[in-house]
């Protein structure tokens, strides 16, 4: 058995995508919303049985290693390593198909990351800043923070002295190249902090620099570039130390900066990551949503964490989740305590847990947020704002809720609540409108008679093998299922059986990809889980009549063409052939 076979043989599909989407049982299949495109109605199916999963939205499906190539943006030598090391398997590191770039930039990355938290110990510097910063050996050791030395080239020398080779380390994002030649290391005298992916692998770093070594020339933070390793749009600082008391919780803390996460994982909030410094992206929040549906934006208390607040309840409520605001407290004139909170744990962690224990709703935070830019005497502005805000309620899910913030809306604004109410109604139909109508319509086509009828006759080829004779490839509507089923019937006058494996060995050969089949395979699971071996049989003979009559009509509406052309031209000869072609028709 091949390491890949071992693989698949110890981990069972439907718990591995547990970990990534939430799945419901569907017959002896599970369903659930695709995480690779936007839909409202599940169209995701799973099988334990074939161990196979097929979206029928967007048609993507696979296997287990088709799910984290596609789900971590990886590829397959990527996607191996990854399975591996989550099924105990040890892979052959002489296979040269392992050793993908990603790879190699990741080792040398963890690496740097040794390398740098030896460092920090030889810098009493570095070790006084941090410690000033009030973190604790423990924390700066789970952390895996470090220190660059204020040298051009110490790291450099460090990884080649390992046998690395400088384009690999550029390409890493460690070192910079000079214009005369040569390279030198992009950190230096700088704070280490790695970034780690969900996995808890180092994929690249943000570096503070220390306060003697700032010449005012670089930024006080830096970050790695991207890379095929680090993606920063993708990635969730801390995520990696918060995913279990996420889970524990079922809800996450979305912070700004590095150093939020760090002081309040040390302080015992622990289901808290950072967006380093951005707005959540959509990779992010589909990223977080594997782990909780309920979402705590804390930004800065300034103007550009506003923007980025603002921003990222937009993205989080684009992927259904429940999203509240964390603000932080103000004094009797109203001013923020803290800037962040890293600052408000270090006055009390007391602060962040009383604030934390009381969020606020988004609508509210919007509407507040909202209030100091209009003047309600001015009636545009009084319209602009009830524009801004309405189009946040037309996103809230429930009904209920949904009223409750009208009613509360009208009041503020001191609008009649029937009027308001009507306004969003409109908002709420345009919006379903532009939702629903493109995946029905997608939807309708895409599972056509075709599929259904090659679905069907999968389930036991040998025992409805007599249609193979009845309906031709040119019967169907579909190009690609016509060379599909072509081969199907090629494999079949010569084997005379049918093996599914031995079917797929074939396609190969051929040059086809055979991962139609686990589309068909879910189709004919997805409509017809129920059906009874009769009712199968009945579906299949009414799928037979209908792609005849089908096809008989799409031929005779040709034929009839061409009759009238031969007519027109006086070509009793043609005339003659056609009349013969409508009679074998009938």
């Amino acid at each position: 058995m091949d390491q890949v076979e071992q693989i698949k043989n110890r981990i069972n599909i439907v718990d591995l995508l547990r970990e990534y989407i939430e799945l419901k049982k569907a017959g002896a299949n599970y369903k659930a919303l695709c995480p690779f495109h936007s839909e409202k109605t599940p169209s995701l199916m799973v099988s334990e049985d074939k161990q196979i999963w097929h979206c029928f939205g967007c048609s993507e499906g696979g296997d287990i290693f088709g799910f984290i190539m596609r789900m971590e943006n990886v590829d397959f030598p990527e996607a191996l390593r990854l399975l591996a090391k989550r099924a105990g398997v040890v892979l052959k590191r002489q296979d040269p198909a392992l050793t993908s770039q990603k790879t190699k930039l990741m080792d040398i990355l963890e690496a740097s990351a040794s390398f740098y938290s030896a460092e920090l110990y030889k810098s009493q510097s570095a070790l006084a800043y941090l410690k000033n910063r009030e973190l604790t050996d423990e924390t700066i050791k789970q952390f895996r923070l470090g220190f660059s030395p204020d040298s051009w080239d110490s790291l450099l020398k460090f990884l080649k002295n390992k046998g690395l080779q400088e384009r690999d380390i550029a390409l890493a994002g460690l070192i910079n190249q000079k214009d005369g030649g040569g390279f030198y290391d992009r950190f230096r005298g700088r704070i280490m902090f790695p970034i780690f992916n969900h996995y808890g692998n180092v994929v690249g770093f943000t570096a503070r620099v220390l306060p003697q070594f700032d010449d005012g020339k670089m930024g006080k933070y830096i970050n790695s570039p991207e890379t095929i390793a680090y993606k920063k749009s993708q990635i969730l600082f801390g995520l990696n130390f918060a995913k279990q008391e996420i889970k524990k919780e079922d809800a996450i803390v979305v912070v700004e900066g590095n150093m939020d996460v760090v002081a309040l994982h040390q302080a015992g909030f622990k289901n808290v990551v950072a967006t380093s410094g951005t707005a959540l992206t959509n990779e992010q929040v589909n990223l977080l949503k594997r782990y909780s549906q309920n979402i705590i934006m804390s930004f800065d208390a300034d103007a550009a964490g506003l923007q980025a607040a603002l921003r990222g309840i937009d993205t989080a409520l684009s992927y259904g989740l429940n999203v509240k605001v964390l603000e932080m407290p103000k004094n009797e004139l109203g001013e923020p305590i803290a800037k962040d909170p890293d600052e408000l744990i270090k006055k009390s962690p007391e602060f962040w847990k009383k604030a934390i224990s009381r969020p606020k709703d988004y609508i509210q935070f919007i509407i507040d947020s909202c209030l100091p830019k209009y003047n309600f005497e001015n009636s545009h502005d009084k319209d602009l704002f009830l524009n801004e805000v309405s189009d946040q309620i037309t996103k809230i899910k429930s009904s209920i809720k949904k009223s409750d913030w009208i009613r509360k809306l009208s009041e503020l604004a001191d609008i009649d609540e029937k009027i308001l109410r009507e306004q969003i109604l409109k908002k709420d139909k345009k919006q379903q409108e532009k939702i629903e109508v493109a995946p029905l319509l997608s939807e309708a086509t895409k599972t056509g008679v075709d599929l259904k009828y090659i679905s069907l006759l999968l389930s036991d080829v040998d025992k409805y093998s007599g249609v193979l004779k009845e309906i031709s490839a040119d019967m169907l509507k579909n190009k690609g299922i016509q060379e599909f089923y072509r081969h199907l019937i090629l494999y079949y006058n010569d084997n005379r059986a049918f093996e599914l494996n031995k079917f797929k060995d074939y396609l190969e050969s051929v040059g086809k990809d055979h991962r139609i089949l686990d589309k068909l395979f879910m189709l004919k699971d997805r409509d017809y889980s129920d059906y009874k071996e009769e009712d199968v049989e009945l579906e299949l003979k009414s799928l037979v009549l209908n792609l005849k009559k089908s096809y008989t009509k799409e031929q005779m509406q040709i034929l009839e063409k061409e009759m009238m052309q031969a007519e027109k031209e006086g070509d009793k000869e043609k005339v003659g052939e056609i009349m013969e072609k409508f009679k074998r028709l009938k």
